[in-house]
């Protein structure tokens, strides 16, 4: 009895510690003006966080233990301590913040302003130290080079990617992508870019080393894209499908639908797990994909209007 008793304990405090360093995502929700903080061991929502209204956009720091979020509706960035599940800074940011993502070594906040067409450059430090830059129209999907000198900017009314220099704040070229790009990720090579074209169903695919593009399709009215920590594999979601597609990056085609839940928009790839998290807008949910398989492995209740625009996983076990 007393070595059941033992081995039980043992299994709790197992799990307990596997749970306590398991990856995390933080979703926002539109709907309720909260974030849902899913453990990705577990599945299980281990907070729910009231922030500013109508939140869309994220960016991650395990560096800063923080997360960034953008409320289009109350103009502002929340900031939440990963640690204490909690808001413990507001960023007033005038205009429309949705698009948002960070400098590899967490100093500096990108913030795409949505209705006045400008990028505001945010000191994480001192978040009163600020510079601006003009972009395209309608900027959205933001993501940086690995080395943190380029900034790329999805221009969603002018229908190309900008490319800025980061210390200069010099727009270095313009890519012309499909109608209307939207979520954009730099591939775990540092060598691609994705872009996802929502008019025309497809997605950009731009090698940084010379800015050439190929165009690959994808389902009805794309949103977000993640990619294989190998490149081998990107994900896109469809949202008037209510599917994600995979495609094959070597023969540049789709080679299977995985039906989510409805609506589905941000999405992203846990290394940890080697599953893909999809946010789902009308179902108030985040599906979960097995990447060996292809294969929808369950759907976790979230808050209202579920979006999670940009990187939401936090990265706590290596």
């Amino acid at each position: 009895m007393k070595q059941f008793i033992i081995l039980v304990i043992t299994a709790i405090f197992a799990f307990s510690l596997s749970a306590a360093s398991a990856d995390e995502a933080y979703i926002t929700n539109q709907g309720d003006n909260t974030v849902s903080v899913i453990n990705l061991t577990n599945h299980q929502v281990v907070a729910t966080i009231p922030v500013g209204k109508s939140p869309v956009g994220v960016a991650i720091s395990a560096a800063l233990s923080k997360v960034f979020i953008t409320n289009v509706d109350s103009h502002s960035v929340s900031v939440i301590d990963t640690k204490n599940y909690q808001v413990v800074d507001s960023i007033d940011i005038p205009g429309s913040p949705v698009g948002i993502a960070l400098s590899p070594d967490s100093s500096t906040l990108y913030v795409a302003d949505w209705n006045d067409n400008r990028i505001l450059i945010i000191n994480t430090a001192d978040t009163q130290q600020r510079r601006e830059v003009s972009i395209g129209k309608a900027p959205a999907g933001l993501a940086t080079s690995p080395d943190g000198s380029k900034l790329y900017v999805a221009n969603r009314d002018s229908n190309d990617l900008a490319i800025i220099d980061t210390a200069s704040l010099k727009i270095l070229g313009r890519i012309a992508t499909g109608a209307h790009p939207f979520g954009v990720t730099v591939g775990p090579d540092g060598q691609h870019l994705y872009v996802v074209n929502v008019y025309e169903n497809s997605l950009s695919i731009i090698d940084t080393n010379n800015n050439q593009s190929r165009v690959i399709k994808v389902g009805e009215h794309p949103y977000c894209v993640t990619v294989s920590p190998d490149s081998q594999y990107a994900y896109v979601t469809n949202t008037q499908a209510d599917t994600v597609s995979v495609i094959s990056l070597q023969q540049d085609k789709e080679i299977a639908k995985v039906h989510v839940g409805g609506f589905p928009e941000g999405i992203n790839y846990d290394t940890s797990t080697n599953r893909i998290y999809v946010a789902n807008w009308f179902d108030n949910s985040v599906s979960v994909i097995d990447a060996s398989s292809n294969k929808l492995i369950e759907n976790i209740p979230t808050g209202k209007q579920s979006r999670a625009f940009g990187q939401f996983i936090l990265k706590t076990s290596h």
